[in-house]
């Protein structure tokens, strides 16, 4: 019998496991040994015939069972596993599967209304089941069939799914759309108006359903039950004219701090629904690296090895870079850390590590890493901004080392198109050129002469070859931390335009490009560390169409994966929109804002001290010669920020009691920084499997409260409709596995 095969979009790591509509086989197998016992005492062949059929009928659901979780390991049945022999309270029984002819798996299809989760695109795989327990000699075989369905429903098809507490208690008005979910209770709390409505065509229902109770109210919030403002969600009924499409019904608050109750949740003829069968789901180290499911099917492993002792890096290697005779070496002390590619099994990979050095001096900026300031504890408070300077060997910025870098050619404005002024006339050289194809004009690489221009001058960023950058303090943890910094974009143009050194452009397996990035170091394992990735200036992943084709009937995308904690700075994902998602231990969002501006007008990028001042709300950076410190970048697009991504990460922990409230939906994105009233507009997908394994901290308040650490933007958030279809979801979305009987039928001799 031959296995069945493999389609491109149902391929997707096992984060998600099991929704099972039958109880737990071993209890019923159990039982079944207890009923048997009991029955075989029985005189005549009818009870025998009774246990023989509840041996059988246990031997479907130990088939099923089986069949079920292959699945749930991203795997599909092979050939050995669909015969299966097993005991049963002393009866042998056979259990034979075939697949339905067309339906493995069947096309992507629609689960129908009336059903848990309703309207959620699902590849299923259907089997017929045979269960065979042979009696004592001259009597009859008792024999049980079936029929079922094994679902693979992508997660990303939920506004939000949460493994713990959900809380919806956004301050000001929201408005969503969607199917939300969780493992455990929700509350639903809003200071104004909260509205779940239907959208029509592209989201036709609601679908609230939690495994525990659903409250309208806040439960230890301030240390008090609350309930007011409005919350408005749509029955299932869908009869208000004049389209006959929307239903909407206030959800009040209760007298008292009780659950709905079944009478009130049934007011909504089944968009609400509490105590659904519970979803498993593994702890969230299944993205570990050297472990993980992702790390193992990963394209690309980028690792920042703290493990390693420093070395220099010989990036005037001609082999290396362009013209590389005219390229300074780093300086020798002291020595960088390495960024290096590794294999599936952890092992560096020498010769793609090359290329990715290569890719680090072509295209000077694009990934970097974050060092800790000399003489500072990696975990204490923020120490102030002055002084830092001093603190890093080489210095950055002093007098006669006025290297501040830009990214010339790069995205600096965060807008989705290549920079084309460089605002300082000293970076780059004047003059006619051949240029790369990337380079704005009048920045020839890597140095004039070598293109018929005129000789760079001393203080070139291109002369820069250390791809160590200023400090980040993270006050939410209240620590600094090594950050591995990737200008995502930047990585896949660099990547087809030389000939896919890195990897094959157009490799469609698992749904596209898979990214790990990792940092590994003394504390990677630790319940606490201070690593993390960023990934910035991407707003479109891929300006020369190369990797991906927008607008395509089967789109490819991205899918960026870290065991450590991450940062999305500026505006992601947001021209030519592809699949994408990023899915680590926690996850922030920085404004574009958050790159800044001298007194001088030079941008000071990664380069400066990335930090908070004082007050641990606004953006500053290091004071630089000439003056001041910096102000807020005027960045066109810092007043509203694109982000269209599925993100997937870990909550922090409520250590004070697990029904504190948790920053809920509206902060499952991280904040840093003072929006000032400008706008986070996201389109994707919020899944949480659990509590965070390194960014332990509590939720911290923002604005109008005592500790200050950021002030929201204004949360326009919401489900990506484009989700609902199956080929627009991004690479290796985790499923959640599903098995829906069809057909059950006792056969008699």
């Amino acid at each position: 019998m031959n296995p069945p095969c493999r389609l491109k979009n149902e391929h997707g790591a096992a984060l998600v496991t099991a929704l099972v509509f039958l109880t737990a086989l071993g209890a019923l197998a159990g039982a079944y040994a207890m009923n048997a016992r009991a029955t075989i005492s029985q005189r005549g062949s009818a009870g025998v015939r009774r246990s023989a059929f509840y041996a059988a009928e246990a031997g479907l659901n130990v088939g099923v069972s089986t069949f079920a979780n292959i699945f749930r390991n991203s795997g599909v049945p092979q050939g050995i596993d669909f015969e299966q022999s097993l005991s049963v309270a002393d009866k042998s029984v056979t259990v034979d599967l075939d697949q339905v002819a067309g339906c493995d798996p069947c096309p992507p299809a629609q689960i129908p209304e009336g059903e848990v989760f309703a309207g959620l695109n699902t590849i299923a795989y259907r089997y017929t089941v045979q269960s065979k327990s042979q009696v004592p000699p001259g009597d009859s075989t008792a024999r049980v069939a079936g029929e079922f369905d094994i679902h693979n429903i992508p997660i990303f098809q939920f506004l939000a799914f949460v493994d713990s507490h959900l809380f919806i208690m956004p301050l000001p008005n929201m408005t969503l759309h969607g199917r939300l979910h969780t493992n455990d209770d929700l509350y639903i709390q809003p200071d104004n108006t909260l509205v779940i409505e239907d959208e029509p065509p592209v989201m036709p229902n609601v679908q609230i359903t939690s495994a525990g109770d659903i409250y309208r109210g806040g439960y230890k919030y301030n240390n008090s039950w609350r309930c007011w403002g409005t919350t408005v969600i749509d029955r299932l009924a869908d009869v208000l004219p004049p389209l006959n499409n929307l239903d909407p019904k206030p959800l009040t608050c209760p007298v008292g701090n009780a659950p709905l109750d079944d009478a009130t949740i049934a007011g909504w003829n089944g968009s609400i629904r509490s105590h659904v069968r519970n979803i498993v789901t593994p702890p969230v180290d299944i993205i570990a690296r050297g472990t993980g499911e992702y790390w193992g099917r990963a394209d690309l492993r980028i690792v920042l090895d703290l493990g390693t002792t420093p070395v220099v890096t010989d990036f005037a290697a001609a082999d290396l870079c362009l013209g590389g005779a005219g390229i300074p070496p780093v300086a020798a002390q002291p020595a960088l850390f390495p960024i290096e590619v590794q294999d599936a099994g952890g092992t560096v990979d020498a010769a793609k590590t090359r290329q990715l050095l290569r890719f680090m001096c072509e295209r000077r900026g694009a990934l970097f890493y974050n060092d800790i300031p000399a003489g500072v504890n990696p975990v204490s408070p923020n120490p102030g901004l002055a002084g830092q300077s001093a603190s890093y060997s080489p210095a950055f910025g002093g007098a006669g080392d006025d290297r501040v870098y830009r990214r010339v050619g790069e995205d600096t404005s965060g807008n989705g198109s290549l920079s084309t002024w460089d605002g300082n006339p000293a970076t780059c050289a004047s003059g006619p050129g051949p240029e790369p194809w990337w380079s704005p004009p009048n920045c020839p690489w890597p140095n004039g002469t070598a293109f018929g221009g005129p000789a760079l001058p001393a203080d070139s960023w291109y002369r820069d070859m250390d791809y160590r950058r200023g400090g980040f303090f993270n006050h939410r943890e209240n620590q600094w931390m090594y950050l591995l910094n990737l200008n995502l974009r930047a990585l896949i143009e660099w990547n087809s335009t030389n000939g896919d050194p890195l990897f094959p452009h157009d490799d469609r397996s698992d749904g596209g490009l898979v990214v790990f990035l990792s940092v590994d170091g003394p504390a990677s394992m630790s319940t606490v560390n201070n690593y993390g990735v960023r990934i910035f200036d991407s707003a479109d992943l891929d300006m020369l169409d190369t990797t991906f084709t927008p607008g395509a009937g089967d789109p490819t995308g991205v899918t960026v994966v870290s065991d450590q904690a991450a940062i999305i700075q500026g505006n992601f994902n947001k021209r030519d929109k592809y699949p994408a998602a990023v899915l680590a231990d926690a996850i922030w969002i920085l404004s574009q804002g958050w790159e800044v501006e001298s007194a001088g007008g030079r941008k000071n990028d990664h380069k400066s001290q990335h930090s908070l001042n004082s007050n641990h709300r606004n953006i500053r950076s290091l004071d630089l010669p000439g003056g001041g410190i910096g102000k807020q970048a005027s960045f066109a697009s810092s007043n509203a920020l694109v982000v269209n991504a599925a993100l997937l990460f870990g909550l922090g922990p409520s250590t004070l009691d697990p029904d504190w409230y948790n920053g809920g939906l509206e902060n499952y994105p991280k904040f840093l920084e003072s929006w000032s009233s400008r706008t986070l507009n996201y389109r994707g997908s919020f899944v949480s499997l659990g509590t965070a394994q390194h960014k332990t901290a509590e939720w911290a308040c923002g604005s109008g409260n005592s500790c200050n650490i950021y002030d929201p933007p204004i949360r326009n958030y919401d489900y990506d409709t484009d989700f609902n279809a199956v080929e627009n979801l991004p690479p290796m979305t985790p499923k959640v596995v599903y098995v829906q009987q069809r057909i059950y039928t006792r056969l008699y001799d």
